[in-house]
C-alpha cells in the first residue's frame, strides 16, 4: 500500500505566484494612476513615451498571476500547465518592460521563475513512498 505525500511544492509555487501577482498588480495600478511620461534623447530630438498601456498590461498580468497561483495548489494537470503558460507570458512582458522598471521586473521575474521551477519539478513525477516509511 502506498501513501501519497501532500505536495507542498505546489503550495509554495502558488504562494510565489500570488506574491508576484500582488506586487505586479500594485505596481501596475500605481503606474496607471501616475500619468508619468518617459523621455529619451535621440539624434532627432527628444522622444516621449506614454506607458499607460503597459501599466494596464501589468494589472492584467498581476490578476492572472494571482488567479493561477490560487488554483495551482489544487495540483490538477490543467492548472499546473496554466501556471507555466501564464508564468512564461509574464516573464516576457517584464523582460520587455525592464528598461523602464528594472527592480520591479527583477522581483516579478525572479518569483515567477522560482514558481515555474517548482511546478516543473512537480510535473516530472509525484513522490510516493511505501506506507510506514518515516518522512524526512
Amino acid at each position: 500500500m502506498t501513501v501519497r505525500l501532500p505536495d507542498r511544492s505546489l503550495l509554495l509555487a502558488g504562494g510565489l505566484l500570488v506574491g508576484a501577482g500582488i506586487f505586479d498588480l500594485l505596481a501596475g495600478i500605481g503606474d496607471v494612476g501616475s500619468g508619468d511620461v518617459y523621455a529619451s534623447l535621440h539624434a532627432d530630438g527628444l522622444v516621449f513615451y506614454d506607458l499607460t498601456g503597459w501599466a494596464w498590461l501589468h494589472v492584467a498580468s498581476g490578476v492572472l498571476l494571482v488567479l493561477t497561483g490560487l488554483v495551482s495548489a489544487l495540483s490538477r494537470g490543467r492548472w499546473v500547465t496554466a501556471a507555466l503558460v501564464v508564468g512564461a507570458a509574464v516573464v516576457v512582458v517584464h523582460l520587455l518592460f525592464a528598461p523602464y522598471h528594472p527592480i520591479e521586473a527583477l522581483i516579478v521575474v525572479g518569483l515567477t521563475l522560482a514558481a515555474a521551477r517548482l511546478v516543473v519539478r512537480h510535473r516530472r513525477g509525484t513522490r510516493v513512498r511505501p506506507a510506514g516509511t518515516p518522512s524526512r
